[in-house]
C-alpha cells in the first residue's frame, strides 16, 4: 500500500512538472514550436546570405522553388484531395452496401489500387492513357497523373468511409425507418453527420499524404516543389560545385512541405473540434 502512494505521488510530481499552458492548449504550444523552428532556420539562412558565407547568385535559384513549386505543389494538391474524396466516398459506400454487385467491384477497386505503388499508376497513366485519346500532349498526360494519384487516394478513403459506416449502429437506421424517414432522411441525418465526425482524423492524415505524394508527379515532368528543387540543386552543383547548397536546398523545400501539411491537419483539427458532440468519442487538440 506504501510502495503505490510513493508511485501515485511520483506520478503527480511528474505531472505537476508539465507547464500548464501546454497542458491547456497543446495545439497553441504545437503552432509555437512549429513557427520557432522555421524562424530559427531561416534565420540561419539570412545571416549567411548578409555575411555573404554563401554566394548571393544561389540564392537566385530558390526563386522558382519557392514561388513557382508551391504554387503548383498547391494547386495540385487542391485538385487530388476533393477528387479522391468524392470518389473515396462512392467507393466506400458501395463497400458498405449489402448488395453484391455493388460491394464486390469496390471492393476489388480498392484491393487493387491499394496493390499497386503510386509511382507506377502516374508513369502508366502519364505514358499511356494519352495515346487512347490520340492527344499526346504534356498537359493532357500530366492530367492524367493527377487523376491517377486521386484514383490512388480514393481506395485508402474508401476504408476510412467504409469504418465510418460501420461504426454507426444498425439500430439507428432501424429507428430511423420506424420514424418513418425516408432513405435520403435517414443518410442526410443520422448517417452523414456520425461519419463525417468519425472520419475526419483519418482524413487529414490522409489529405497530408496527398500533398506529399503530389511530389511523385515531378517523375514526369510536373513543375512542382521537388522538380524545382531537383533542378535547383543540380545547377548550383554543377556550376558552381556547392555541394552544401544541395543541402541547403532540400531542407527549405522539406520545410515549405512542412507548413502545407501542417497547416492542412490543424484545419482539420480545428474542424473536427468544432463540430465535437461532448462525450462521443475523443476530439484532437
Amino acid at each position: 500500500m506504501g510502495m503505490d502512494a510513493r508511485r501515485n505521488r511520483a506520478a503527480s510530481g511528474r505531472k505537476a512538472r508539465i507547464p500548464r499552458w501546454i497542458s491547456a492548449h497543446p495545439r497553441s504550444s504545437r503552432a509555437i514550436f512549429a513557427i520557432s523552428t522555421i524562424l530559427i532556420l531561416f534565420g540561419i539562412l539570412g545571416v549567411a546570405r548578409v555575411t555573404g558565407s554563401i554566394d548571393p547568385r544561389l540564392w537566385n535559384l530558390l526563386e522558382l522553388p519557392l514561388v513557382e513549386g508551391t504554387k503548383n505543389t498547391m494547386i495540385f494538391s487542391i485538385t487530388i484531395i476533393p477528387l479522391g474524396l468524392l470518389m473515396g466516398f462512392a467507393v466506400g459506400w458501395a463497400r458498405f452496401s449489402r448488395h453484391p454487385y455493388l460491394s464486390w467491384p469496390a471492393t476489388v477497386y480498392v484491393d487493387f489500387v491499394r496493390g499497386v505503388p503510386p509511382l507506377i499508376m502516374v508513369m502508366f497513366a502519364f505514358f499511356w492513357l494519352p495515346t487512347l485519346f490520340k492527344g499526346e500532349t504534356f498537359q493532357l498526360g500530366l492530367a492524367f497523373a493527377v487523376f491517377a494519384l486521386a484514383v490512388h487516394t480514393s481506395a485508402y478513403q474508401a476504408e476510412i468511409f467504409r469504418a465510418g459506416f460501420q461504426s454507426i449502429s444498425r439500430g439507428q437506421i432501424e429507428a430511423g425507418e420506424a420514424m418513418g424517414l425516408t432513405y435520403l432522411q435517414i443518410m442526410r441525418n443520422i448517417i452523414l453527420p456520425q461519419t463525417f465526425r468519425v472520419t475526419l482524423p483519418a482524413l487529414g492524415n490522409e489529405f497530408a499524404l496527398i500533398i506529399k505524394d503530389s511530389s511523385l508527379l515531378a517523375a514526369v515532368g510536373a513543375a512542382e516543389l521537388v522538380y524545382w528543387g531537383r533542378n535547383s540543386a543540380q545547377f548550383a552543383l554543377t556550376n558552381y560545385g556547392i555541394i552544401e547548397w544541395v543541402m541547403i536546398t532540400w531542407v527549405i523545400i522539406a520545410l515549405v512541405y512542412f507548413v502545407i501539411t501542417y497547416l492542412v491537419t490543424q484545419t482539420v483539427a480545428a474542424v473536427e473540434h468544432s463540430f465535437r458532440v461532448p462525450g462521443l468519442g475523443s476530439v484532437a487538440f
